[in-house]
């Protein structure tokens, strides 16, 4: 009887593992799709701060970036054309428009930079949505007085905020990690996109500013 219960048991123990082999697979796959995923993001943004550090002004910063869209292909993460896509929107008609060869906005903002500081901010994040429900929503909103925090909780990438200075042109702060950071006079977009292949959102927000700040939290979350 015991031989016979233990073979019944392992006969029942091998179509279990049989039939939990396609799911485990399916879970890898799923899991390098994610990392691909969160390491294109990353790449990109690399990009973006690598080109920020070759510009001189806002102008120019934005027509290489949409210069390096142009000439690279993503075409595999829809989420990622849709992510840059947008952004590029944005910074395109951030960027203004010339007369005579002179940036307007950029002319503008050499005045007012005289008087107060003059940032640009592109900063990201990742999240695993709770209700599959929830829509992709792209708002353009204005802050008297906001704040964001990323955390290490999320495994897939790390927030990261990238703070540009308009007047002169050039990085002037950027942040990789768990942080938290405060602004003033936020003027620009948000996004919360989720990958139709992965099932993970993406966090951006991108604009103007006149004051901004962000602190390390990676002490904190040791």
């Amino acid at each position: 009887m015991n031989k016979k219960a233990f073979l019944a048991a392992s006969v029942a123990l091998l179509f279990i593992s049989i039939s939990l082999l396609p799911v485990s697979a399916q879970k890898t796959s799923t899991q390098d799709m994610e990392l691909q995923e969160a390491t294109v993001v990353e790449k990109f943004m690399d990009e973006v701060e690598r080109i920020a550090s070759e510009s001189q002004t806002f102008g120019d910063f934005a027509e290489k970036l949409q210069d390096f869209y142009l000439n690279n292909d993503y075409g595999k993460f829809t989420i990622v054309q849709e992510f840059i896509s947008k952004m590029l929107q944005f910074l395109m008609k951030e960027k203004g428009f010339s007369i005579g060869g002179i940036n307007i906005l950029d002319l503008l903002g050499k005045f007012s930079s005289k008087f107060r500081p003059n940032y640009f901010v592109i900063s990201f994040g990742a999240y695993n949505r709770l209700n599959p429900r929830k829509e992709n929503s792209i708002d353009r909103f204005k802050e008297g007085l906001s704040m964001w925090r990323y955390s290490d909780t999320s495994k897939l990438l790390k927030g990261r905020t990238l703070i540009l200075e308009r007047q002169p042109f050039g990085i002037h702060q950027k942040m990789i990690g768990p942080q938290l950071g405060l602004m003033k006079g936020f003027k620009g977009i948000y996004l919360d996109i989720e990958s139709k292949l992965t099932g993970n959102a993406y966090v951006v927000f991108m604009g103007r500013v006149d004051r901004i700040r962000t602190f390390d939290l990676t002490p904190l979350s040791k």
